[in-house]
């Protein structure tokens, strides 16, 4: 029977960090990027056990990884106001007309109801895209009330300060 050997949790060497930099915002970035698109809720990639897995992996990333799950939702309103000039330049240059879809959506416990505003278009490169432009909150509404409140007044609105 072969013997199993631990790995190291933390630096090989003094100069461990000088041969293999961690570049902690292209982590950071990565990992808000998994979480939106692979629909990761946000109370499991702050958890212990995925920072213990991390720690174990590499000591300077459990430094980088969110500790609440509000960091999570913090990080990706950055990430889209990072992005928001770019993308209202793309809508400007679109080579097609541009279409409006939205979905209401409400949280199992009724604590949070959104309405998620999308556009579709094709960019001026000529590929159909579609750009998240608005999460608005749909304030003292349950998920029962997501249709029940004016949509159209809610994206009306949500169009209209994104440009």
């Amino acid at each position: 029977m072969k013997e199993i050997k631990a790995q190291a949790s933390g630096p090989i060497h003094e100069g461990y960090e000088h041969i293999i930099p961690f570049r902690q915002q292209e982590f950071v970035n990565a990992f808000t990027e998994w979480v939106v698109m692979d629909n990761i809720k946000h109370r499991k990639a702050a958890s212990t056990r995925l920072r213990r897995a991390f720690k174990i992996a590499n000591m300077q990333a459990v430094n980088a990884l969110p500790q609440h799950n509000s960091t999570i939702a913090s990080w990706i309103h950055e990430m889209f106001e990072y992005f928001e000039p770019e993308i209202q330049e793309e809508i400007k240059t679109a080579k097609s007309k541009i279409h409006v879809s939205f979905d209401g959506w409400g949280s199992k416990h009724e604590k949070l109801s959104v309405v998620g505003v999308v556009v579709h278009f094709i960019n001026k490169q000529g590929d159909m895209v579609t750009r998240l432009i608005g999460l608005p909150e749909l304030p003292n509404h349950g998920k029962a009330g997501v249709g029940k409140c004016s949509i159209s007044y809610i994206v009306y609105k949500q169009l209209y300060s994104f440009y």
